[in-house]
């Protein structure tokens, strides 16, 4: 039951910070922004976070609220999922294929960056 409201707690805060940075980035025309910029803050912290927990330098309790729970709700790949597909419904290919790109190879990039440098800075 601890860790199902160590899950809550951190999706509930995840969920509100990614609506308020969805309300300070608003690009019109290319409003897969803000999700593209949780997504890839998601990354970045949940790569470092994965690095302390398997360094066994962050305890499982506040990897399970902040990493399953905080960037489970900061992170938003269904909203992903349903942007991309409006973005090919709507025949808007050119942002669709960079919407993708950039979600994938960048999300990838920050998770190994952080992951990294967690990693190195744990073992001196």
């Amino acid at each position: 039951m601890k860790t199902l409201i160590f899950v809550f707690l951190g999706g509930g805060i995840g969920s509100s910070l990614r609506y308020y940075i969805s309300t300070l980035i608003n690009y019109n025309e290319m409003k897969w922004i803000p999700t593209l910029s949780v997504n890839i803050i998601g990354c970045l912290l949940l790569g470092g976070f994965l690095a302390a927990f398997h360094k066994e330098q962050m305890a499982q309790h506040w990897y399970i609220l902040l990493g399953v729970g905080f960037c489970g709700g900061l992170t938003t790949f269904s909203t992903f999922s349903a942007e991309l597909l409006l973005l090919i419904k709507n025949a808007s290919y050119t942002s669709a294929i960079t919407y993708l790109f950039l979600s994938v190879v960048l999300g990838i990039i920050a998770a190994g960056l952080s992951y990294s440098i967690i990693d190195k800075n744990l073992s001196l």
